[in-house]
């Protein structure tokens, strides 16, 4: 066994957006290969003892293919941890998915029985899925049966968590699938066999699900806690059977399963990001608006999103842009590949700060400024030339003043910058959003003291400005 998985290595596929994958046969039934698709992180080595986790597709027992589960695999190697989205046979329409669940089985235990080859703890192997592959999860989790008769089953195949995405796991009378399991119910339904020696487990639903009643996941949910158990339930209202593989839902519930993995001590916890930085749901039909910058348009994002409410679509990168030699060489993935209505810029103030050798902020006596005017001015020449090619209408705007007292940086020298702004925004006839007036006069109420950071208000002002501008681009 152990040449065969040797060999199988050798099989490496690229993903589009990943690393490499490599598919690993871990089972030959009817005829043919059974299949794990193995996405590893950076730096892993076979001694490694990481965490793993394997995901089933669903698809009613009947369909689906395991790349419906690439997203949460990939997130979930990202964040270090050895994801593995699992092959099994489908079951013919009306029949009982005992093929289906027998290798569900047999997977977990193959990936335990080879977790030394693989880099996984084997004590800790959580398993997932989304609706026929929840259900496949949770049976190898809860349920002793339906094993494959060749199986080795001194080798457990119980997980040691469970993450489940609408969850087909009633199967008794009035359950999803009933009519094919018939009095059997009690070898294929998990919640007719949960005890204590369930894995902690987290589900997702939305109330509007069509296929397994909300009140059905509350009484898992419930019977799991009696038994002493960790379990938690996540309800999303409006949305039904499937939400959880499209934004927002997609990177909600991902985030969320980071969450509860980050919980039992799998994944080192991370700090949330700026609520700035999070993506949202884009309204279709609405104009899509892209704010560029540092830490000041990050302040001003949320107040512009609120103003332009039901009227454009504002977007902020998922960084903070900082200076225009960082925006030069990241410009291409903010952009994406979606088009742009309105793109709205601001660099400066990182440019302007001084830095030592090795790019940190020191006083101005002890570094030099990050970017010279003649560097700035390149980089505002690359960025607009690429920019220009998106076809959206673009708005650059002043960098905010320097206050006396600052860390860091010389007390007026965004002027010199600005002037820079001016000449090149009017040999390439695009707009100034002059963000530096729109807060001048007022600074001892709109700035931090001592600080190129704004107030609550101040943000409010800027927001104010930004709007103006893009509302009327957007014309």
């Amino acid at each position: 066994m152990k040449l065969f998985l040797l060999a199988a290595l050798a099989a490496v596929t690229l993903v589009s957006g990943a690393r490499a994958q490599e598919a690993i046969p871990y089972k030959e039934a009817d005829g043919k290969q059974l299949v794990l698709q193995v996405f590893k992180p950076t730096g892993w080595k076979a001694s490694d003892k990481r965490p793993g986790f394997v995901f089933f597709h669903g698809g009613g027992w009947t369909g689906g293919t395991p790349t419906v589960l690439y997203p949460q695999a990939k997130a979930l190697a990202a964040r270090g941890m050895v994801a593995i989205s699992a092959q099994y046979r489908l079951a013919e329409k009306g029949k009982a998915p005992e093929t289906s669940v027998s290798d569900a089985r047999s997977a977990m235990r193959w990936v335990r029985s080879h977790a030394g080859e693989l880099g996984i703890d084997p004590k800790r192997l959580g398993a997932g899925g989304g609706s026929a592959g929840g259900h496949l999860a949770a049976h190898c989790g809860t349920i002793k049966a339906l094993d494959d008769p060749k199986d080795d089953k001194a080798v457990s195949c119980r997980p040691d968590a469970l993450v489940l995405f609408n969850p087909v796991y009633d199967n008794g009378p009035g359950g999803y699938g009933n009519e094919r399991i018939g009095e059997r119910f009690k070898e294929f339904s998990p919640l007719h066999n949960l005890d204590k020696t369930s894995p902690p487990t987290l589900v997702f639903f939305g109330d509007r699900d069509n296929l397994v009643p909300v009140k059905t996941a509350e009484a898992f949910r419930d019977a799991q806690r009696a038994a002493g158990v960790k379990s938690e339930l996540m309800v999303y209202p409006g949305q039904g059977h499937g939400f959880f593989n499209k934004e927002p839902y997609l990177g909600k519930t991902i985030a969320e399963m980071e969450g509860f993995l980050e919980g039992l001590g799998w994944l080192k916890k991370q700090p949330k990001p700026d609520p700035a930085l999070r993506p949202i749901a884009e309204t279709p039909g609405l104009p899509r608006v892209l704010l560029i910058g540092d830490s000041i348009s990050m302040g001003y994002t949320l107040p512009v999103r609120k103003l332009l409410e039901g009227k454009a679509n504002v977007i902020h990168p998922p960084v903070n842009c900082s200076h225009s030699g960082f925006g030069v060489r990241e410009l291409d993935k903010w952009l994406g590949d979606k088009p742009w209505d309105v793109i709205h810029v601001n660099f400066g103030l990182h440019d302007l700060k001084f830095v030592d050798e090795k790019g940190t902020m020191v006083a101005v006596e002890k570094g030099k400024q990050l970017a010279s005017l003649a560097d700035y001015e390149a980089n505002l020449r690359t960025l607009v030339a690429r920019l220009k090619k998106t076809g959206a209408k673009l708005i650059w705007a002043t960098t905010t003043p320097v206050p006396e007292g600052t860390t860091g940086r010389i007390a007026g020298s965004e002027r010199a910058y600005n002037e820079v702004v001016v000449k090149v925004m009017a040999e390439n006839q695009i707009p100034i959003d002059d963000l530096h007036a729109a807060v001048a006069g007022s600074l001892a109420t709109l700035q931090q003291p001592r600080n190129v950071h704004f107030t609550p208000a101040g943000y409010e002002a800027l927001a104010q400005a930004v709007v103006k501008q893009v509302t009327a681009n957007l014309r």
